[in-house]
């Protein structure tokens, strides 16, 4: 009788050490596929609403195998991992469906700019091709340059004008890459690149400029409308310069304080701290405070959630804010609609006579010295075929700034 029960204790034993075992390595797995199911939704903008419900079935598909592996009898084991893991199944579908209906099916402003249509001597591209004269021509030592997005087809015109292909080819990501203005004013700073096209720097960036005894050299070539867009079915057709102020100051909210047409509130988007176009909104609200921005958050290194400035997305009650060739040459497809301010279009025209009231300057910038290389570029941009590039790309030149 005795040998009977200790073979039965240590059958009991057993069976609580596999039980255990089996316990800690289901757990494990699925933890692990759920982990791996957080990163591939996940990957890019996520959303509050659908991590609290992503994380609240983790924990019931968890609790469930928990049940089943030690408070249920063994004969049913199967059913509660088989629920658990339906309710995975139904989460990894579930929640990418939800964030593209809240957020993803609203597209950003840049989701549709095919970049290789700029490359200098790309298949099909769309950089307007110029006969430069040969003094301005570069062979050797070729400048780095990078610079705002609106831009790239500017200079991405004068690498196909002035560079020799042979060379330029040999490393053409060194000589030519487009990074966004905050970005490039960095990499100017730190002597990445040899000049940028972009507009303006902010006051930051100069006095970033002025601690490591540096200072910026800037030469204006073209002009450029600061624009602010929304839905292309949002009914408001234009905006005055104050309507703006007080938008982006939070002092207007609703958008049926401007048209009654219209009731949703406002959703007004702006860009990253350093941008040529958070600049250009900065100096149009002068005195005025800008309310701080939509945030979004998104997928960061080691799987963490970061809040950041929120991209642009077309809901039908947001506004936003560009640079006129970008939103109507590179962004093209009648989803958005530019909005007239003050009763002012923003057309080439416009710019031309000075009567648009938000005009930016397209600008050539250095902190070195600048080489006779840099100096060819500069002087060729107010050559005939400098302002033929200009202006059959889509911004308006204008004439050299006498020192």
């Amino acid at each position: 009788m005795e040998n009977d029960l200790n073979k039965k204790s240590k059958k009991t034993v057993v069976i609580t050490v596999l039980k255990i075992l089996f316990f800690c390595a289901v757990a494990f797995g699925m933890v692990l596929a759920w982990m791996v199911g957080l990163l591939m939704i996940s990957f890019s903008s996520v959303n509050q609403t659908s991590m609290g419900i992503f994380y609240t079935l983790l924990l019931l598909s968890l609790l469930l195998v928990i049940y089943s592996l030690l408070l249920d009898k063994v004969r049913k084991f199967w059913r509660f991992p088989a629920v658990a893991s339906l309710l995975f199944a139904l989460a990894l579908a579930a929640i990418p469906l939800y964030r593209w209906y809240t957020v993803e099916r609203f597209r950003q402003l840049n989701d549709t700019v095919s970049w290789y249509y700029y490359n200098p001597w790309g298949r099909n591209t769309k950089v307007v091709a110029v006969d430069a004269e040969e003094k301005y021509k570069i062979s050797k030592e070729l400048p780095k340059i990078d610079g705002a997005y609106a831009l790239y087809p500017v200079y991405s015109g004068v690498v196909r004008a002035l560079y020799d292909r042979k060379e330029y080819e040999t490393d053409p990501y060194e000589y030519l890459n487009t990074n966004g203005s905050d970005v490039t004013f960095r990499k100017l700073l730190n002597d990445k690149v040899d000049l940028i096209f972009s507009a303006p720097p902010s006051k930051k960036q100069i006095a970033d400029a002025r601690t490591r005894g540096l200072s910026y050299e800037i030469t204006p070539f073209a002009k450029e409308a600061f624009v602010f867009f929304v839905n292309s079915k949002n009914p408001v057709n234009d905006l005055s310069s104050e309507q703006i102020r007080k938008i982006y100051s939070g002092q207007i909210t609703y958008w049926s304080q401007i048209d009654r047409r219209f009731s949703g509130k406002i959703r007004p988007f702006q860009r990253n701290q350093g941008s040529g176009s958070q600049t250009m909104l900065e100096k149009i609200m002068g005195y005025t405070p800008i309310m701080p921005p939509l945030k979004e958050d998104r997928l960061g290194g080691m799987g963490g959630i970061i809040n950041d400035v929120a991209g642009y997305r077309n809901y039908q009650e947001a506004v936003g804010f560009t640079f006129r060739y970008f939103s109507t040459e590179m962004f093209k497809n009648g989803e958005i609609k530019l909005l007239a301010i003050d009763g002012i279009e923003p057309t080439v025209e416009n710019i031309r006579n000075g009567s648009y009231p938000f005009i930016a300057d397209c600008c050539i910038i250095t902190v070195k010295p600048r080489t006779e290389n840099i100096k060819k570029i500069v002087d060729f941009m107010f050559s005939p075929a400098g302002r033929e590039l200009v202006e059959k790309t889509g911004y308006v030149p204008i004439e050299k700034e006498e020192k």
